[in-house]
């Protein structure tokens, strides 16, 4: 009976230790994969500990396996407190020293909370939660420079004051980055060009992203500009519009959302052509669709639009409807763009609108071809009946002779 409930006791210990290990604490990510890091390189990743107590416990860092004297953590504790409200998140950065070989490593963190209780006063038996992540890395010798670039925009500015060029960047490579940006503005039309420059963006170690702004010096004159945008480095181009405005002026801003239209219609019968116009400004805007229809197999125009010009109020949403009918089957793209108080708005396009042939184009088809086959069978028969008019003559001829 004793022995009994000595096992008993035992397995309770064990469920327990598993339970309170699986609930009280935990991390995220479990695993950490770190391809392509440099000799002597820079990684960086967040890590973040949790738990399902309520109040707050203490847990510490320790370090294994190969790339054990490679970590440092951003915060320079490796003990903390951690509780279900407030979780704790810290920076795990990786430095392969310069003379590693060439080759993949691992490495454990593992976060060990202090005691949280006893299972039996008088054997001194106590519980500790314990969690681990796993770190896989590569380690190669050969540069890599890739990146990731986004949200970019140009803000408006004032006469003689400098515009900024926003962006948040990506390093995915495993050097240092400085990345190199080309502007190049041109007019409202976008057919004069008005400047260039290259210019210089803000440090990035390997792994990280960063947000920064640069600054463009410049002596436009008042108006609206569009802009384009290169990072070399991460393969982006991204075009932008801003304004030069006079001190104390108001800027205006609109989007052209979309052009809608149907994918399939029948030739001769009308189309709905829709584009959607959105005022992002803080004033009432007067604005007109100006666009065109294209015949995609010829590239040639079809059909100019122009809507009739509508008031649209701040963050109000409208419509330009109009139609148009198309006289032959093919495939049709709408583009144009919005002119709303002497500002345009970027060039969109439609998805492409399958023209098929009515009714009535393929009787006429019928008409014609039945009609050529006539013609083709008389002029068969003519020659049929000259052929055989020439034979009788002939043999005339030699019967007489």
């Amino acid at each position: 009976m004793k022995n009994k409930l000595i096992i008993i006791l035992t397995v309770l210990f064990v469920i327990m230790s598993f339970e309170v290990s699986a609930s009280v604490v935990g991390a995220s990510p479990s695993i950490i994969r770190l391809e392509r890091m440099l000799k002597g390189g820079y990684a960086e990743s967040k890590i973040t500990i949790t738990t399902s107590f309520e109040n707050p416990i203490g847990a510490g860092f320790s370090k294994e396996g190969d790339v054990a004297n490679w970590i440092t953590f951003t915060h320079d504790n490796d003990f903390f407190n951690v509780s279900k409200s407030d979780s704790y998140s810290t920076g795990l950065i990786i430095e392969p020293p310069l003379d590693t070989p060439t080759g993949n490593y691992t490495g454990t963190i593992k976060i060990t909370t202090n005691e949280l209780g006893r299972v039996n006063q008088g054997a001194g038996s106590s519980i500790l939660a314990q969690v681990a992540i796993l770190l896989y890395i590569e380690v190669i010798g050969e540069e890599v420079v890739e990146c990731r670039a986004g949200a970019i925009y140009t803000s408006n500015s004032e006469k003689n004051d400098p515009f900024l060029i926003h962006s948040v960047v990506n390093n995915d490579g495993n050097v240092r980055l400085r990345p190199e940006i080309f502007i190049e503005v041109y007019d409202q039309y976008e057919t004069k060009l008005m400047m260039s420059k290259r210019l210089l963006g803000t440090e990035i170690l390997p792994t990280l992203r960063k947000e920064f702004f640069v600054e463009v010096d410049h002596e436009l004159p008042v108006g609206q500009y569009f802009a384009k945008i290169i990072f070399d480095e991460c393969d982006v181009i991204k075009k932008t519009t801003f304004d030069i405005l006079e001190k104390g002026q108001i800027s205006d801003s609109g989007q052209l959302i979309g052009i809608n239209s149907n994918e399939f219609v029948i030739a001769n019968e009308p189309m709905l052509i829709v584009p959607f116009f959105r005022n992002n400004g803080d004033r009432k805007v007067l604005a007109k669709f100006q666009g065109e229809i294209r015949n995609l197999k010829n590239d040639k125009i079809v059909q100019v639009l122009e809507s009739e010009e509508l008031e649209v109020n701040p963050t109000q949403t409208i419509e330009f409807k109009m139609i148009y009918t198309p006289t032959k089957s093919g495939e049709y793209q709408i583009s144009g763009r919005v002119k709303y108080n002497n500002k345009l708005t970027f060039d969109e396009k439609s998805k492409i609108v399958n023209v098929k042939g009515s009714a009535l184009d393929f009787d006429l088809k019928i008409v014609i071809y039945v009609f050529l086959y006539i013609i083709v069978g008389l002029v068969i028969l003519i020659l049929i009946g000259m052929i055989l008019k020439e034979k009788r003559k002939k043999n005339r001829r030699k019967r007489i002779f």
